[in-house]
Formats: C-alpha cells, sequence, structure tokens
C-alpha cells in the first residue's frame, strides 16, 4: 500500500478537513480528473435504506464532482468539539494512502478502498478513514455526457436534459433493484430506448453497475437482486438465509452505491435546468460543515473578512498556498492561531535540528511569506523575535549570496567561514559608498545567522559597528553617552524595545514600566554608591517572620546590578541612536536612519535577570497584601506567567536588596529587624486599607469591630460580564459588602451580589472599607482570570474595560464615601443596573431542535414584529390553492382561522408596540444615567487623591493559558507640553493615538485584548514620579 503523509508533523482541524482531505484522492481516480480538482463533500437529501451490512455508525459523504465516497468513523466522540482539551484546537497527524487496496475485493470481502486515519495529538480524538473510488468513474459520466451534449450542440440546455433524462432512469433502474425488483429493461421498448438511448457510454456504465446484456435484447439485473427480492419477501421461509447472503455481498453493496453516486451525479446535472424541471430525490447538501463538525474543526479563528485563498491554474500552488500548507493552517485562519501553529510545530519537531535545521527554516519562510502578504502587526512582532533568535528567512540568504558570491549558493554551510570574510573583503573594497558598505556587512550579518557560526556573527556585528562610527560617530569615546543626554530629544528618538528571548512578552512590558518610574530607575542606576543597596549583604531585613539570609540578599543585589545593565543599555541604545541619526542627516543621509522617529536596535534582557523573574514559589503570591516574592530556599518554583506575580517578584527583589534600618549584632537574635514597611519602595507602591465590621438592624446601635490595617500593592477589581468603566469597578471594590453571621458570633463573606447600601436584614453584617493611605503609584490588578465550578477550569473574562485619563480617590478616604458624599454616584449606578437588566430581559436565547443548547439572544420585539407579520399574512396563505385540502382537514372553518390569526395578529402587535417604547425609554434612560456618571467622575478635583493614568497591560487572548502581553506607556515632554502613547511590543516600540486606549468599545475582531494590570500616578508627583527620559 503506497501511503502518503500529506503533512508532516501535524495540522490544525480546519486544515485537515478543507485541505488535507479535499485533495486526498485515488491514484487511478487522479489521472482521470482536471488539475487541481478538489472535493466538495455533499450527501443525497433522500436517506436511502441499505440491506448491506455498510457501517451505518459511520458518517458518509460523496464529492459532487468526482462521485469518490468518504466514510469517517470516530473512536472517541467525546473530543469532537471545536477546542481540544486544552482549551486550543485540535492538531492532526494524519497519513492517508492513495492506492487502492484490492487484496480484498472478492464477491462476499470488503470493498477495495484507500485508507487513512488522524489523531490529535493533544487528546483522545482519533478517526478512521475511507476513500472509496467511484463505481461509474469520471471518464465514464464525460463520455456520456459528451454523447448527449453532442447531440444538441446547438442548444445545451436540451443536451442537459437529455442527460439528466439518462442519469435519473439509471438511477431509479439501480434503486428497484435495490428492493429486489428483478424486472429486465428491454433494448426494443419505446420508453427505455427514449430515455436511455442504448449507445456505447450508457451500456458500459449499466455492464459496470452489474446489468448482464441477454441476447441483445434485454439488460438483466445482477443476480444478487434475486436473492434480495427474496430476502424482502416475508413470506419466503429462507428470508433469514438470504439476507444473509444479501448482507456479505459485495455487489449489493456496490448497487447501493452507485445509487448515491446516481443521485448525486443526476443531483449536479439537474443543476443545468430550470428548476421547475428538477427532481427533489436527485437533490443533495453541502456537507463540509458537518465533516469539520464531527472532526471537531469548526470553529476555529478566523481573520475578518478573507476569501478562500484560490490554488494557481493548472493544480500549482502559490507561494502564499505553500506557506499555509507548510504551516497546516486554513488561509482564513487568525493571525493569533498561524502564530499557535508555527510554534506548535517548533515544538513537535523531531528533527535533529529543530531550531535552526531545514524544517525550522522551511517554517520561518512560511511565516514571513504570511506575515509579508497580511501585513500583520502579530505575525511581524513573532518574525522579529525569531530573526532576533538567529532565524534567517531563506530569501534573505539568496539575496546576501547573490550580493557577495554573485549568485545563489546551493549550499551556505558547505562555505567557509574564512572563505566568507574574504570574499566579503575583497567586496568591500570595490565599494565606495557608505550605503553600499552598510550593505555589505548586513549581508555578511545575514550568512553569519545562517551558518550559526559564532565567530563570523561577532565579526560582522564589528564591522558593521566600525563603518557606523567611521561617520563620524563618536559616541563611545572621551564624551560618551553622558554627553549627548542633553542633546537627545526624547520626543523625536523613540525608546529601545526589548527582545523577547522566549515567552517573556509580560516580563519586557513590566521592565519597559519599572523603567518609566523615576525614583526605581534612579535608585537602580546608583547601584554601587554603598548607600542606596545593601551592598555588603547586611543581615537584619525580614521578609514576613523570617530573617533573609546571606544567599538571599545576594540574589536580590544580583538582580539590581543586572537591571542597572539592562537600564543602561536601554539609555545607550536611545541615545546611540539619537547621535547616529544626527550625524547620518548631516553626512547626507543612512539607510538606517529613514524614519524621523526611528526605533533604536531592541536589547537583550539578560538570562539571568529573566530566570529570576520566571521563577515563583508555588502558591505563595499575595493577593493583595504587603509581603515580599522572592522564594525562599529550599522553595518549589515553577514558571510564572502572569504580569502580576512577576512585578511583585520584581518589588520583592528590590525590597530584599535595601539596607535595614537598624544593622543587628550579629549575637544578638532579638535585634530590632527592619520589614519592607519601612522602605522607600513600599511608601512608593503599597497603600494602606481600613477594614471594619458592623452588625445592622435597630437594635444593634451601629455594634462594629476594631478597624483592621491592610497593606496592599495593587487593588484588585472584578470586572462584570458587560462593558464596564474604571470607576464603576472602583467604586464596586469600596461599597460595603454583606456579611454572612454565624451562630458562633464569627462572620463569613456573603458575597458580591448582597449590595450593603440597601440592606435591611437585622440578622446581617456590613463590611466596610476606607483608603487610609494612597500611594504615589497606585497599582490596580483586573482580575479578568476567574474559575468555573461547573467545568474546573480557569477561564478568562474579556469584558471591555472603559479608562480615563484621570481619576479621583477622595471619596474613598472615608467610609460609605460612594454613599454619604458621593450617593449620586450609588444612585445613577442602580439605575444603570436596573435598565440594564430590563434590556436583557429583553433578549431571549434561540432553541433549535438540532441543537437544544442556547444560541446567540434574540430581540424580543423583533420577534413578536415577525410573529405579527406571519399572522397577518394568514389570509392571504389561506387563499392559495395549494392549502386548500390542508384547511379542509381543519375542524374550525378557513373565516375561523383568519380571525383568529387577525386576533392574535393584533394582540402580538400591541405587545410589540408597548416593549418597544418600553426599550427605547430605557435606552433613553440608560443614555442619559451614563452621561451624568460620566460628567460626576470626569469632575477630578486637583487635590492630592487625583491620579492620571500612566500605564495599561494589555492581554490579548481567549484563555489566561495563551496569550500575549504589552505595555501602553504615557510619555510627556515638560518643555514641550506634550503628552503621547508609546506602544511597548516586545522589540517594537511606536507611537500610538490615544484612542487605541481610551475607547468605549472594543475594536471588531480585538475582542479578547483588553486592560489586565493598570498603573496611575498621583497627579502632583507626575513630574518626579513618571519619565521615559534618558
Amino acid at each position: 500500500m503506497g501511503v502518503v503523509n500529506l503533512h508532516g508533523p501535524g495540522v490544525l482541524g480546519g486544515f485537515f478537513v478543507k485541505r488535507q482531505l479535499v485533495e486526498w484522492i485515488p491514484d487511478d481516480i487522479r489521472k482521470q480528473l482536471p488539475e487541481g480538482h478538489r472535493h466538495t463533500w455533499v450527501q443525497p437529501q433522500t436517506a436511502f435504506k441499505r440491506l448491506s451490512d455498510a457501517n451505518e455508525s459511520a458518517w458518509h459523504s460523496m464529492c459532487r464532482d468526482c462521485l469518490c465516497q468518504l466514510t469517517v468513523t470516530v473512536e472517541d466522540s467525546s473530543g469532537t468539539v471545536n477546542t481540544c482539551a486544552d482549551g486550543t484546537w485540535h492538531h492532526f497527524h494524519s497519513t492517508l494512502s492513495t492506492a487502492v487496496d484490492t487484496s480484498s475485493d472478492q464477491e462476499a470481502g470488503p470493498e477495495a478502498t484507500c485508507s487513512g486515519r488522524a489523531r490529535c495529538c493533544k487528546c483522545a480524538l482519533a478517526a478512521n478513514l475511507e476513500l472509496r473510488p467511484p463505481i461509474i468513474e469520471p471518464t465514464m459520466t464525460d463520455a456520456l455526457a459528451s454523447a448527449r451534449r453532442s447531440a444538441h450542440s446547438h442548444h445545451p440546455t436540451q443536451g442537459t436534459r437529455e442527460l439528466l433524462c439518462t442519469v435519473s432512469t439509471m438511477f431509479k433502474l439501480v434503486r428497484n433493484a435495490c428492493t429486489g425488483n428483478t424486472r429486465p429493461v428491454r433494448l426494443d421498448s419505446d420508453a427505455p430506448r427514449r430515455l436511455l438511448k442504448f449507445d456505447a457510454p450508457c451500456n458500459h456504465i449499466l455492464e459496470i453497475l452489474g446489468f448482464e446484456l441477454t441476447n441483445d435484447t434485454e439488460f438483466h439485473p445482477p443476480g444478487i437482486v434475486r436473492v434480495a427480492g427474496e430476502a424482502l419477501d416475508a413470506d419466503n421461509p429462507s428470508r433469514a438465509a438470504r439476507l444473509a447472503q444479501v448482507r456479505t455481498s459485495l455487489m449489493f453493496r456496490r448497487l447501493e452505491r452507485a445509487r448515491q453516486e446516481l443521485c448525486v451525479w443526476g443531483g449536479q446535472v439537474q443543476r443545468g435546468v430550470p428548476k421547475e424541471e428538477r427532481q427533489a430525490v436527485l437533490e443533495y447538501k453541502l456537507a463540509t460543515d458537518a465533516l469539520a463538525t464531527l472532526l471537531g474543526a469548526g470553529g476555529y479563528a478566523q481573520r475578518a473578512g478573507t476569501l478562500t485563498l484560490l490554488v494557481a491554474g493548472g493544480g500549482e500552488h502559490s507561494a502564499l498556498d505553500d506557506a499555509y500548507r507548510q504551516l497546516g493552517v486554513p488561509d482564513d485562519a487568525a493571525d493569533a492561531l498561524v502564530a499557535w501553529s508555527y510554534t506548535r510545530l517548533t515544538e513537535e519537531d523531531q528533527s535533529a535540528d529543530p531550531v535552526f535545521g531545514a524544517s525550522a527554516r522551511a517554517r520561518f519562510d512560511s511565516l514571513v511569506t504570511i506575515s509579508a502578504a497580511r501585513s500583520s502587526d502579530e505575525l511581524s512582532a513573532l518574525v522579529a523575535n525569531e530573526k532576533e533568535r538567529g532565524l534567517v528567512a531563506t530569501g534573505a540568504i539568496r539575496a546576501a549570496c547573490v550580493a557577495l558570491f554573485g549568485e545563489p549558493q546551493a549550499e551556505v554551510d558547505a562555505i567557509a567561514s574564512d572563505t566568507m570574510r574574504e570574499v566579503f573583503l575583497a567586496r568591500l573594497a570595490e565599494a565606495t559608498a557608505p550605503k553600499a558598505k552598510m550593505e555589505l556587512a548586513e549581508h555578511l550579518a545575514v550568512l553569519g545567522d545562517a551558518k550559526q557560526d559564532a565567530a563570523l556573527k561577532a565579526y560582522a556585528a564589528n564591522v558593521l559597528s566600525t563603518l557606523e562610527t567611521s561617520a563620524e560617530i563618536e559616541i563611545g569615546g572621551a564624551a560618551g553617552v553622558a554627553a549627548w543626554k542633553g542633546k537627545v530629544d526624547t520626543w523625536e528618538q523613540l525608546p529601545a524595545g526589548l527582545k523577547n528571548i522566549g515567552n517573556t512578552c509580560y516580563l519586557n512590558s513590566i521592565l519597559q514600566c519599572l523603567f518609566s518610574i523615576l525614583p526605581i530607575r534612579k535608585a537602580v542606576m546608583s547601584y554601587g554608591d554603598g548607600a542606596t543597596w545593601n551592598e555588603g549583604a547586611q543581615l537584619g531585613r525580614r521578609d514576613g517572620g523570617r530573617l533573609l539570609t546571606k544567599d538571599e540578599i545576594g540574589v536580590a543585589l544580583k538582580f539590581v546590578e543586572l537591571l542597572k545593565r539592562l537600564f543602561e543599555a536601554l539609555i545607550s541604545q536611545r541615545v546611540e541612536g539619537w547621535a547616529a541619526k544626527k550625524v547620518r542627516k548631516s553626512s547626507g543621509g543612512h539607510p538606517l536612519a529613514s524614519n524621523s522617529a526611528a526605533v533604536p536596535p531592541a536589547v537583550a534582557p539578560d538570562r539571568e535577570l529573566a530566570d529570576m523573574l520566571l521563577l515563583r514559589v508555588n502558591g505563595s503570591g499575595p493577593s493583595n497584601a504587603s509581603s515580599t516574592y522572592a522564594p525562599a530556599p529550599g522553595s518549589q518554583q515553577q514558571q510564572q506567567q502572569d504580569v502580576d506575580e512577576c512585578m511583585a517578584q520584581c518589588v520583592g527583589l528590590l525590597v530584599h536588596a535595601l539596607p535595614p534600618a537598624s544593622l543587628m549584632d550579629s549575637s544578638d537574635q532579638t535585634g530590632d529587624l527592619s520589614g519592607p514597611d519601612d522602605t522607600w519602595i513600599f511608601q512608593l507602591l503599597a497603600g494602606k486599607l481600613e477594614l471594619t465590621t458592623e452588625r445592622t438592624g435597630p437594635s444593634q446601635d451601629g455594634d462594629s469591630e476594631k478597624p483592621l490595617n491592610e497593606a496592599f500593592l495593587n487593588l484588585n477589581l472584578n470586572i462584570p460580564d458587560e462593558t464596564a468603566d474604571i470607576n464603576d469597578c472602583i467604586d464596586a471594590f469600596f461599597a460595603p459588602s454583606a456579611v454572612a453571621a454565624t451562630n458562633d458570633g464569627s462572620s463569613s463573606q456573603a458575597g458580591p451580589s448582597a449590595d450593603a447600601m440597601d440592606i435591611v436584614d437585622s440578622s446581617q453584617l456590613v463590611r466596610r472599607s476606607r483608603l487610609r493611605d494612597a500611594p504615589p503609584v497606585l497599582c490596580i490588578q483586573v482580575q479578568r482570570v476567574q474559575f468555573d465550578m461547573a467545568t474546573m477550569r480557569a477561564f478568562k473574562v474579556n469584558s471591555h474595560l472603559r479608562l480615563h485619563e484621570r481619576i479621583s480617590l477622595t471619596p474613598y478616604r472615608h467610609f460609605d464615601g460612594a454613599a454619604a458624599a458621593h450617593s449620586r454616584r450609588h444612585e445613577l449606578q442602580q439605575r444603570l443596573k436596573a435598565v440594564n437588566e430590563h434590556l436583557r430581559m429583553l433578549q431571549v436565547p434561540v432553541q433549535t431542535a438540532a441543537n437544544t443548547s442556547d444560541g446567540a439572544p434574540v430581540s424580543v420585539v423583533s420577534a413578536l414584529e415577525r410573529v405579527q407579520a406571519f399572522m397577518t399574512g394568514v389570509h392571504r396563505w389561506a387563499d392559495l390553492d395549494a392549502a386548500q385540502p390542508l384547511l379542509a382537514d381543519l375542524p374550525e372553518s378557513t373565516a375561523a382561522l383568519t380571525q383568529q390569526a387577525a386576533a392574535v395578529s393584533s394582540q402580538v402587535s400591541e405587545m410589540a408596540a408597548a416593549l418597544s417604547q418600553a426599550r427605547e425609554r430605557w435606552e433613553h434612560e440608560r443614555t442619559q444615567a451614563r452621561s451624568e456618571l460620566d460628567a460626576i467622575y470626569a469632575d477630578v478635583p486637583d487635590d492630592d487623591m487625583a491620579y492620571t493614568l500612566h500605564a495599561v497591560f494589555i492581554h490579548s487572548g481567549q484563555t489566561p493559558e495563551f496569550g500575549h502581553y504589552w505595555v501602553y506607556i504615557r510619555d510627556y515632554d515638560r518643555e514641550k507640553n506634550l503628552v503621547r502613547w508609546l506602544k511597548f511590543n516586545d522589540s517594537n516600540v511606536s507611537v500610538v493615538d490615544a484612542s487605541e486606549i481610551f475607547r468605549d468599545a472594543p475594536r471588531p475582531g480585538e475582542e479578547s485584548a483588553n486592560p489586565y494590570y493598570l498603573m496611575f500616578v498621583r497627579s502632583e508627583d507626575l513630574d518626579a514620579t513618571a519619565d521615559l527620559g534618558v
């Protein structure tokens, strides 16, 4: 058996259905089909009964053009969902044979088939596949169609009618044979001769179907038909034996399949005649979506506005089509899905060199091709990250070889590095223009990456640096970086990005944000002065109740040292980029300085620095309190991939590196040890909440417990399922909450649904909170990750969150601030809540017989209007002639029926009108309440509780386990008094419009990209706290 693996490691489920299965064609049949043929799977509208032992539990379909039959048997139906067990997508590994197995093609054996199998590598979903060549092969159908149409070349439609007559008559003959009808067809009868013609193509097909021509006068059905008739005869004593014979008969199975082939063929032919001439029994339905659902391959994320890619003429595939094949994704897949498939294939690569080998380069070439064709920012970022890892596209290698050697080289690895250097130096000597020299150096760097030759890469980098400095850029001399700092126009020269060194997008976002907090940057840059940090590793600082060891202090100091090195690199890259651009401008321009606001080369974080932040203690991260976060000796560690926890890890390491307030004598174990609360870091980032619990009711006299003070590094805000405002979420955080009292007098949290501002039950307690101390830098964690107790899995809430440039925390200085000082805010919020509930009740889920799960909600008003329109048209329906037989069987008269319909129509119309008016009133009320509430939120007093949004961390992804982070940071030029927002997306840094952050609704297609972590700075401290300069 010839087995062809249509795609190496694996493909996305959608690609398997849309590409691999439609291109799975038996070798013998492929020769008879036009180049580039692809199956279109259909199923007959009519369900045919079977007598044979065909597998009725399997799923069957047929190609409407070549009549090949596909049979799919799913082994584990529990996996046939559109997402895999891990919440992503099925990734199929398949083997499909294109050679027909005829070893058992006997009367009582199985039919000739091509076999295949597919399985998902991440779950138990697997399927066995069989592709049967058609009984009526394409050459036979083409011959019969040509004979009928050539007889009516002057009237093509008449030729199609003749062909339809022949095919439909064959269908009836085979259908009758499948029911045991043994009546022969006489060649000299008028009706058969008129319908079938009995010419060579027709007779050949009848013989293929098993009909036997006797004495050149009659076509007799196969002998097994007589046996089938006896099996269907209830009075036949040998009925059971005959039925067993039929069930094991290959000929009878072929007859039943020929019946389906003729049905589909006839359905395809009758599309060429007017609708009124078509036969319902020959109609078929498309089955591609049903196949995708069966294999759990439907519902994948798609790009908006994409069309299916067409294959080039002659069956040849375009470069873009080949790229999609290489990555195993359909051409309409979303960018995130393409990136996911690329990463998945890299993980599955079992070759000798899965990172830089031939297979890795082929994948990267495909990624580059798709990214360029789509102009995708997300894929471009992935391409840039892969280039930073050392991957090089084949096109870049070819261009480099042409530039240095004059022609492409078949094997770059076979060329010695010394030979490359010699050729490069010879070309460099021939070049006169600086631009040409720079391009040659860049080509050499490409070849160094292609060969993975560290020495050649270093040589190319040094040459490139020398060529840059030869343009009179004296950045590293006596003047140094410091001499240029005062000259840099930070508004024109963008900051440097950070390279992604392996799933570190969230880490890069945090490091850029820490750099933008001026007190932290100044303290880190002062490392080495012997005063700011505990560089002597003196004992005396605690983590909670535990004394830090010298090893832990050493780790923290190393973190500060590496952080300083990173900050210096970010500053140097920005300063050098500015200086290089100014010199190149004055020297006539340079290809690397083409943009007016160019981004300097990205900086790669130190691997050791990244490892310190990628590891966290299992389950030790705080929810909303002040504690330090570096792992204790011997703690179990795990990979950490969350912004909140990574930020806490940074703060913990910085605190550990600070000197203790008072040094402890090594012999005194009772000395005054320093905790984290006395540090400038906590004074900068940490605030304090005051919590109290009070018993409600007229007889309780407001009894309350002693207030508790709780430190926090960030406020954890819950977000509702619908669109919310950041101020609404803060109000909800500080709103009093109901607490259920237990029998022993203790209390337990009642839950967020209980609003204490409306509590009247005397048996309940109320927990209140206020903001005792607000930090200069306020961090907010948006609680998007929730846990579904039904599925026991975490999920992400992708509701949109409206942000504002400024907010005020003044109302929260006092208990019940939202109810007492700002009662109007609470009143408007309650109105909005009630109105939204009313409007939500006007939407009802749709349920169908085929799918009982709730579908997309439909407006009640719209549904009633459709019902009213239908009932209004009942009288017109009652006047139709076709409706009269049905109306005659009804117990009521037609007049009574139309009167009842008119009455129902009137009632439904009144109901729809009333609900429509109510909807308009509620929508107007919601708009008014929202506008008034926004006006209150916009009125931010200029006091010490006014805060300005400084950074917004975005998580893009449908699930908590999968996605990408980037951060928007506010940039302010004090001299020019200008504000802008910068987007830090790993290596890419760009200026974005403020509307990208402050918008009322998500962009279409970007619903899963939403704020995950926020950083506000006290407005009066902005100049001293937030800065992106050098």
